[in-house]
């Protein structure tokens, strides 16, 4: 994978090929202008909506198992640590990083989620059982939006992977138009998936191409996964502007300003 996915990605940015739609009519939810291979129905959408929120609930306690090393680590990785401080060009790159902790930070040949999976093994046949399984299994994807069904998610193309899915998410069924690019990690949940936390927008072919030019150029760092180019497009992303248009479930207010937030500062040594 690596090279031949990431130059396709670079050929369709600058070809405008990022999307190839159809009109299908009579379809439930709303769905308009799709090419689909999943059609939620409400029910669906409720039962993402409880295992969204008990992903939230996941994520907070899988990161109080995050070390030190890890947010330096990362932090250089993803270029945001400069001068032992990490520093955040938008309070939600916070979400970045600490999701690039827990999947791409490796000891031993596992990352966090893994290790959090087995010291805290959830009772079988319940929905944070089915949950922490599934985000085991997390790919990082880059998804080119080819339609959206209004209030429920948004049918894409994962360039990277070369595979198409329902990503459900009802804040980016409102906010992406089709043809937009996201870097982001999902998790699937059956015919369907949803994101892991939050998404970097891919604008030109500028992050990309960096990403390809580091992969070229270097080799995995001894914490990362080497088969992963997560971190490589995640920098690359970050780089080229991402921070001040980072999407996610629950989106906040967003900042222009640079920060440097003091939580993190006990991390450094």
């Amino acid at each position: 994978m690596g090279h031949e996915r990431l130059n396709d990605i670079i050929y369709m940015l600058s070809e405008g090929r990022f999307y190839n739609r159809r009109q299908v009519t009579n379809l439930p939810y709303n769905c308009r202008f799709m090419a689909i291979s999943f059609a939620p129905m409400p029910q669906d959408v409720e039962r993402y909506r409880r295992m969204r929120a008990l992903n939230m609930d996941l994520n907070h306690r899988m990161i109080e198992t995050i070390p030190p090393e890890a947010y330096e680590q990362i932090g250089d990785a993803i270029g945001i640590r400069h001068k032992g401080i990490l520093v955040f060009d938008s309070p939600d790159m916070t979400s970045v990083l600490m999701d690039c902790c827990l999947y791409d930070w490796y000891e031993d040949g596992k990352n966090l989620v893994q290790r959090y999976s087995e010291t805290h093994a959830a009772k079988p046949g319940t929905d944070e059982s089915y949950l922490l399984s599934a985000a085991i299994q997390a790919k990082y994807r880059v998804l080119i939006v080819q339609s959206t069904v209004e209030g429920a998610g948004v049918q894409c193309h994962d360039a990277l992977n070369n595979e198409d899915l329902f990503v459900m998410d009802v804040a980016l069924s409102r906010s992406l138009p089709d043809g937009a690019a996201l870097a982001t990690r999902t998790i699937s949940l059956g015919e369907y998936s949803m994101t892991s936390g939050a998404g970097l927008p891919i604008h030109s072919r500028k992050a990309v191409s960096n990403a390809l030019g580091a992969l070229e150029g270097g080799s995995a760092l001894p914490f990362q996964d080497p088969d992963s180019i997560a971190l490589l497009i995640v920098r690359s992303c970050l780089a080229a502007g991402a921070a001040d248009h980072v999407a996610y479930e629950a989106p906040e207010a967003k900042s222009s300003k640079s920060r440097r937030a003091e939580r993190w500062r006990k991390f450094i040594r």
